[in-house]
């Protein structure tokens, strides 16, 4: 391929110059006549062949005429890709002529008649999936080189067939107001009611439920049995337990007795005593019943505090925990949130929203809020992770943010109220020329690319937006092999 684009650049493909409509209508009688007129065909010394086009919002068609045979080009206006498999019939004077695209959006069929329609109307129907188009526009032939060229105007003249070679595409934009965007470096944190550590408040040993331990990315339910803990006592606990306990029943034998006699000649002393008696030998009760439930302590089940995936996992059957041992931490895919730092403290105050994108997806992030405390010089946001919509959101997993893990590093590109006017295109659009100067090359007729030089400013890590420099009015910019364009000589 690269040995075959070399050979387009160098001028060895046999194509004709471009010429243009003098008028276009589109879509069953849409009036585009007030649209930005086209550039004046290109005449050349050389004789190889006439060629035409017709335009529509939808569709672009490029015919090539040469010897009575026409080859036709079949491209989608907005972003310069074949139309395969179109079928297209063009209409002049009462004649008509079908044919059919083949899967690079070419036609190929025998036309003499068309070659003495010089100056006349013609319809063109174009029927393919996504594509039901209506064009019409007049004949004007000129004759033109054979090769790829720049024109003296610092423009250059591409053939259709090289443009496919070279995967030229494009984008249409037009200037408009956006907002501003400041660029933040960011790192995916769990979300705090979102996610959860499995700790336990004794010291004991680890037992297996009945369907073993969770392990490390394992979905689990609220109120899952994660793990048993058998608590473990000591000999000296044990025996501090139970001298507690000899006592606590002696007392409480002597409590008893007291408050069954005093009970006996309740009218003869106060009623307060009595109850005194009695509350006392059911508090010694209790504290017994306490002892002896501790010292003989069943087995505890550590449950999940809610349903997520397990992050971490250190368990083991028989291990030995200690109260306060982080056994299991938990987290919810679907609800994590994004940390930045911004060194520029009044940049809070303006956000109205943020993107990332990661592995080819754009999520969307909901400020939460900032810090009021500097950590590193740099001011503290979060921003939640929003769920896509369901046709972004497929084969995403659980709610479209599984794709992003705990300590994973972004870019964000945050949206302020602060607004800028400009033409947004991809960046890679813009390309540096000779000069070293950003460059956008915008495909101002099927096969005449102009070059710009502009002033830009960056909105996110895919997108600019270009201040100076453009016109004023829609266009349509290269966005890929745009630099193989400034190599035609």
């Amino acid at each position: 391929m690269k040995r075959l684009k070399s050979a387009v650049l160098s001028g060895c493909l046999l194509m004709g110059m471009a010429s243009l409509p003098l008028a276009v209508f589109a879509h069953g009688g849409e009036d585009h006549s007030h649209d930005d007129a086209p550039p004046a065909p290109i005449i050349a010394p050389n004789n190889s062949g006439i060629r035409w086009e017709l335009q529509s919002p939808d569709v672009e068609l490029l015919g090539a005429l040469h010897d009575g045979k026409l080859t036709l080009y079949a491209s989608h206006f907005r972003d310069n890709t074949p139309i395969p498999n179109a079928n297209i019939e063009l209409e002049s004077k009462g004649q008509k002529l079908l044919l059919q695209t083949d899967a690079n959006g070419i036609g190929e069929t025998e036309a003499a008649w068309l070659q003495q329609a010089d100056k006349r109307e013609l319809l063109a129907t174009v029927q393919a999936k996504g594509v039901n188009d209506l064009l019409v526009g007049k004949l004007a032939f000129s004759n033109g080189t054979a090769q790829a060229t720049r024109l003296t105007d610092g423009s250059v003249f591409m053939p259709q067939a090289s443009q496919q070679i070279l995967g030229l595409h494009t984008t249409t934009s037009k200037p408009q107001t956006v907002a501003q965007r400041v660029t933040l470096n960011g790192v995916v944190v769990t979300d705090p009611n979102a996610s959860a550590v499995i700790q336990p408040q004794l010291s004991g040993r680890l037992l297996a439920p009945e369907n073993g331990f969770p392990s490390i990315g394992s979905t689990v339910k609220k109120g899952q049995t994660l793990a048993i803990l058998e608590p473990a006592a000591s000999n000296t606990d044990k025996g501090d337990q139970q001298d507690k306990i000899a006592e606590v029943r002696s007392e409480l034998a002597l409590a008893e007795k007291n408050a069954a006699r005093l009970t006996s000649i309740a009218g003869v002393i106060p009623q307060m005593e009595v109850d005194a008696a009695r509350n006392t030998a059911d508090t010694l009760k209790a504290r017994l019943k306490a002892l002896q439930s501790h010292l003989a302590q069943q087995p505890q089940p550590l449950l999940a505090p809610l349903s997520g995936i397990i992050s971490s996992a250190k368990v083991a059957l028989g291990q030995q925990a200690n109260a306060g041992d982080v056994l299991f931490e938990i987290i919810d895919p679907a609800q994590l949130q994004v940390e930045a730092l911004a060194y520029d403290a009044t940049v809070a105050a303006q956000i109205t929203g943020a993107t990332t994108t990661l592995n080819g997806q754009t999520l969307t992030l909901d400020f939460i809020g900032s810090s009021q405390q500097l950590r590193n010089q740099a001011l503290p946001l979060r921003f939640t992770v929003l769920p896509p919509s369901p046709l972004a959101g497929e084969g995403l997993g659980m709610g479209g943010a599984s794709i992003l893990t705990v300590g994973q590093p972004l870019k964000l590109a945050v949206q302020t109220r602060t607004s800028i006017q400009g033409t947004p295109l991809p960046a890679s659009s813009v390309v540096n020329n000779n000069q070293q100067q950003p460059t956008v090359w915008v495909k101002t007729a099927a096969e005449r690319f102009t070059p710009h030089t502009v002033k830009l400013q960056t909105l996110d890590a895919d997108t600019v937006i270009i201040t100076e420099g453009l016109p004023n009015s829609s266009i349509r910019a290269v966005t890929s092999s745009a630099v193989l364009l400034s190599q035609v000589r």
